[in-house]
């Protein structure tokens, strides 16, 4: 970085401040931040000084997961292990779709590391995809079902060249023909099969602390009868779609409509594909066709509470998000989980 010019007008000193705080933290410079650092390139301090000394804040380090006490690693580990005595359950994952896919974990694997109590309820209608994860990872704690979670009713299931993108929708060929990195998916065999509804299978399954949804286009139907489910749902992942990759497929305006009438609000997206289109030479991504949004139930329950600040905080490296759900767990339960959190805030 060049020597910085003490001669420069004040504001402009605010300015570089202000691009610093921003870039490396991700926020604005809180009033004495601001006025101190001013002060110090007006002084003839190189802007160096300042960004070295944004890069050493704990604030910097737990952003950006660095090691030691003052990175979020640690943080997860020291609230796991607190939160392993104040669980009174098991957490309970959910996930309909659960098929392994090759060099990738499940997105809730983190939950899985850190010696909490968990079970995993599991739906993958294809069998050899249910063998295949218990040979690569045999677990106690996981059970899975053969079985198309959805509305209740028979359809046909459309196995793709590409399994992951095997569906009970078939694509909708207008749309995936502009796309590249989609124009050369087909179907190459059809199944009739009977689904069945969430409320239905999970009638006893008691609280579900992370529900994962990707089920390429069916999560609406699927979501529509699964009212009871939600209501004890504390965390749902949930694949959504912006454009129609599959005919008669919801987009994500209408999966938010029903779980925030549900009692959920939007947190995050996780992930977000864009493709490019085909017939030009430009490989800009410049179509947004899908993501995996987050959703989390307002709740009230100290268990509830909990688990949500187990979940956003282990799985979505959220850490303030989930201190103020540990704060209100506390405040419900007097665990005293959201002190753990303070010695990594700037």
């Amino acid at each position: 970085m060049q020597e910085h010019d003490s001669t420069l007008p004040q504001q402009d000193h605010a300015a570089i401040v202000r691009g610093l705080y921003r870039g490396f933290l991700g926020r604005e410079p809180d009033p004495a931040g601001l006025a101190w650092w001013s002060a110090r390139l007006a002084e003839g301090a190189a802007a160096d000084e300042l960004l070295a000394a944004l890069m050493a804040s704990d604030e910097y380090a737990l952003g950006h997961g660095a090691p030691g006490a003052a990175g979020i690693d640690a943080l997860k580990a020291r609230v796991a292990a607190a939160a392993a005595s104040l669980l009174a359950r098991p957490l309970t994952v959910v996930d309909i779709g659960a098929q392994e896919l090759e060099n990738e974990d499940h997105v809730y694997a983190p939950l899985t590391r850190h010696g909490l109590p968990y079970r995993i309820i599991g739906f993958e209608p294809q069998q050899d995809k249910i063998d295949a994860s218990r040979r690569n990872n045999p677990d106690s704690h996981v059970t899975l079902y053969p079985t198309f979670i959805g509305d209740g009713e028979a359809h046909t299931f459309h196995i793709n060249n590409n399994d992951a993108t095997s569906s009970l929708l078939p694509f909708n060929r207008a749309l995936t023909a502009q796309l590249r990195d989609l124009d050369h998916l087909t179907t190459v065999q059809t199944a009739s099969v009977a689904t069945s509804r969430l409320d239905d299978v999970l009638v006893d399954a008691g609280p579900v602390d992370f529900l994962k949804l990707d089920i390429q286009g069916f999560e609406l139907p699927t979501l529509r009868h699964a009212g009871a489910v939600l209501a004890r749902t504390n965390v749902v992942h949930c694949e959504v779609s912006f454009a129609p990759i599959y005919e008669g497929q919801a987009l994500f305006s209408e999966i938010e409509t029903l779980l925030r009438a549900a009692g959920f609000y939007l947190l995050d997206f996780s992930s977000l594909c864009r493709y490019p289109s085909t017939g030009s030479a430009a490989r800009s991504r410049d179509r947004l066709g899908w993501g995996d949004a987050v959703f989390v139930r307002a709740a009230s329950a100290p268990q509830d509470l909990l688990a949500q600040a187990l979940v956003l905080l282990l799985v979505y490296d959220k850490p303030s998000a989930a201190q103020a759900l540990a704060r209100q767990a506390d405040a419900a339960g007097a665990t005293q989980l959201a002190q753990l959190f303070d010695n990594v805030q700037a």
